[in-house]
């Protein structure tokens, strides 16, 4: 098979990166020749490791941090610190913890640690998000129960519990002016060094699980991704995170793993102002549109077509439901000003071929790429007809319908598309009061007659049916599902991919 353009242009880079590897990130020879694993991370701190920040998904990655409750492969609750829930009131639930754990400076996980550190949160001076508006409170009600409440109720509060931005941190980590995890954190791992490249951490031997296979690894801070690959190919790194599409053909296919995530590329079509206030218009900009091209060539076969708002990450929205379009219009020239960010290198490339396909189709297009920063303000005023973004439908809750009612509802609050229909509305309504979480003892078994499978059936039916509403409108074209591209060399094992990207390095991963 020829080479694509871009295969051309990345394998006449130059691999000889030594002195980016200085500049750009932070290798230690001695850890890499010593057998101990060396994980290169693409985030560095925002806010010195503060789970109340994004820095939550970097304590996360290193098995560092825990929360609550976990999520299982069809993103319902399963017990971590907490063995079981239950949703004692419209909007409250009781949760009681796990016997036996042990922070990283010694002390014992209890009630009031935990409401501590969830009212920490719900308190901050800017609110995780995936609580931001949620009214969040706890308190201890016993030495191993707590209860949690939420200013309305809230079917997805379990799933909640288990981001990375509610991870549970001992006391001593709430002394200072910022939340400070090293040392106070709960699982497999625990930092015994963090500096400005990196961090070096250890094994908790006082776990409450199974101990950590390694003895201890080091993570380093290299945002740059072609530094990144290098290290791995030089030996220098033995994990390297997010891979980019661009690198793919600078690796083996042996140094390679990738999974589906719960990330879909889309086009968000601006519904409230200009040309495609029409759906007409609308449908066809969808008809338009070949995401062929952009799945096989730019994202060098690393992604999955698109077959809705939600792709094989999530096995039970394998389902889509039926939905007709609008009877497309043609085009006569209008104008429309199409844009996405720069951030992921990816987009502003699938911009390109989606503005020669409109252009073919009839349209006048003027594209804009800018910084997510600094774009997001525009695009959530309105300031575009369509925006080319790659989002998460899952969330932080894990859970489908925060990102249907944040994006897609008359009152949500990342609504890119402006749409205000009242068919999308109800039927987004409906997946809050579709039967949501079973209740579970300590034992795992499910109490109040509630049948976990129907419980779990009758929701994914509700997020499926608001999806096929939501289509309809063509207030949104998905383009592509994203594969989440890992790195890892010979002697690593049990290097974890996972679709939700919290989970890389765990208890089970191994370096030879």
């Amino acid at each position: 098979m020829p080479l694509s353009r871009r295969h051309l242009i990345t394998a006449a880079a130059p691999l000889g990166l030594g002195g980016l590897l200085a500049t750009t990130g932070c290798f230690s020879s001695t850890a890499s020749e010593s057998g101990t694993l060396v994980f290169a991370t693409a985030l560095t701190p925002a806010a010195g490791l503060s789970p109340l920040s994004e820095d939550a998904f970097l304590l996360a990655r290193w098995a560092v941090a825990e929360t609550l409750l976990g999520l299982d492969d069809n993103g319902l609750p399963v017990a971590k610190l907490a063995l079981d829930w239950t949703q004692t009131e419209d909007t409250a639930w009781d949760l009681t913890l796990r016997e036996g754990v042990r922070f990283h400076d010694g002390t014992a996980l209890d009630a009031a640690a935990a409401a501590a550190a969830l009212n920490a949160a719900a308190g901050a001076s800017s609110v995780p998000r995936v609580i931001d508006g949620v009214g969040l409170a706890a308190e201890a009600t016993g030495d191993r129960t707590l209860r949690v409440t939420t200013a309305a109720p809230d079917p997805v509060l379990p799933q909640r519990l288990s981001s990375p931005y509610l991870a549970i941190l001992a006391p001593g980590a709430y002394t200072g002016a910022t939340v400070d995890p090293v040392g106070f954190a709960s699982g497999p791992f625990t930092i015994t060094e963090s500096t400005s490249t990196g961090v070096t951490l250890e094994r908790n031997a006082d776990h409450w699980g199974e101990p950590a296979a390694m003895a201890g690894y080091r993570a380093d801070y290299v945002p740059d991704a072609a530094t990144r690959v290098a290290a791995l190919r030089s030996g220098e790194a033995h994990v390297i995170e997010a891979v980019p599409y661009a690198q793919i053909a600078n690796l083996d296919a042996s140094q390679l793993q990738d999974a589906p995530t719960g990330r879909t590329v889309s086009l968000y079509l601006n519904t409230a102002t200009g040309p495609l206030a029409d759906p007409a218009l609308r449908a066809a900009v969808a008809a338009a549109i070949d995401t062929a091209p952009i799945v096989d060539d730019i994202y060098e076969g690393r992604a999955d077509a698109p077959e809705g708002l939600f792709g094989p990450a999530l096995a039970w929205a394998a389902d889509h439901r039926e939905h007709t379009l609008p009877e497309a219009g043609t085009p006569a020239g209008e104008a429309l000003r199409v844009a996405t960010y720069s951030n992921r290198a990816e987009l502003p490339e699938a911009l390109t071929v989606i503005a020669a396909q409109l252009e073919a189709a009839g349209f006048a297009v003027e594209t804009e790429v800018r910084e997510y920063n600094d774009i997001e303000p525009d695009m959530l005023a309105g300031a575009f007809d369509a925006f080319l973004m790659s989002r998460s439908v899952v969330q932080d809750s894990g859970d489908a319908y925060t990102y249907l009612d944040s994006d897609f509802t008359s009152d949500g609050g990342f609504n890119a598309s402006r749409l205000a229909d009242p068919a999308v509305d109800a039927a987004v309504a409906a997946i809050a009061t579709a039967a949501t979480v079973p209740i579970h003892d300590s034992a795992g078994s499910v109490e109040g007659g509630m049948d976990p499978d129907a419980a779990a059936a009758a929701r994914q039916n509700a997020v499926l049916d608001a999806e096929a509403v939501v289509l309809a409108t063509v207030a949104v074209v998905p383009i592509a599902h994203e594969r989440l591209v890992t790195g890892v060399a010979g002697g690593a094992a049990n290097v974890t991919s996972d679709p939700r990207e919290r989970e890389i390095i765990t208890a089970a991963t191994t370096m030879e």
